[in-house]
């Protein structure tokens, strides 16, 4: 019969360091002092440049999707007039086929017409 070796892991113990202060030289950012007005003006100073960019942001969406609305239009509005001019061609070579048909079903509109609009 074989032996087997086990051997156990060794444990290691973690030790943790702080992280370096990081001074920061952005414009925006104010150290902090006990000066709350400076403070609030700066949250204010911010707070107007996160509107303005929202507004500018909104506004490009805006323009984009007007563009897209006007081409939608422009072809729903091209496909409406191509199938009236279709149906328009299409009732006028009916009326040359069979004048007599065209002026009855025209008499019998004008008299269902007629009789609703009187009561």
């Amino acid at each position: 019969m074989a032996t087997v070796k086990t051997t156990t892991p060794k444990v290691t113990k973690k030790t943790t360091t702080k992280a370096p202060s990081v001074t920061t030289t952005s414009a925006n950012v104010v150290p902090m002092t006990n000066d709350i007005s400076q403070q609030l003006e700066t949250l204010r100073n911010d707070l107007k440049l996160l509107a303005k960019s929202v507004k500018e942001q909104t506004l490009a969406k805006v323009e984009g999707r007007t563009e897209t609305v006007k081409t939608v239009a422009v072809d729903q509005k091209d496909a409406a007039v191509a199938r009236y001019d279709e149906l328009t061609t299409k009732a006028e070579i009916q009326i040359r086929e069979k004048p007599l048909t065209s002026m009855a079903i025209a008499a019998g509109a004008g008299l269902v017409l007629g009789a609703i609009l009187r009561k």
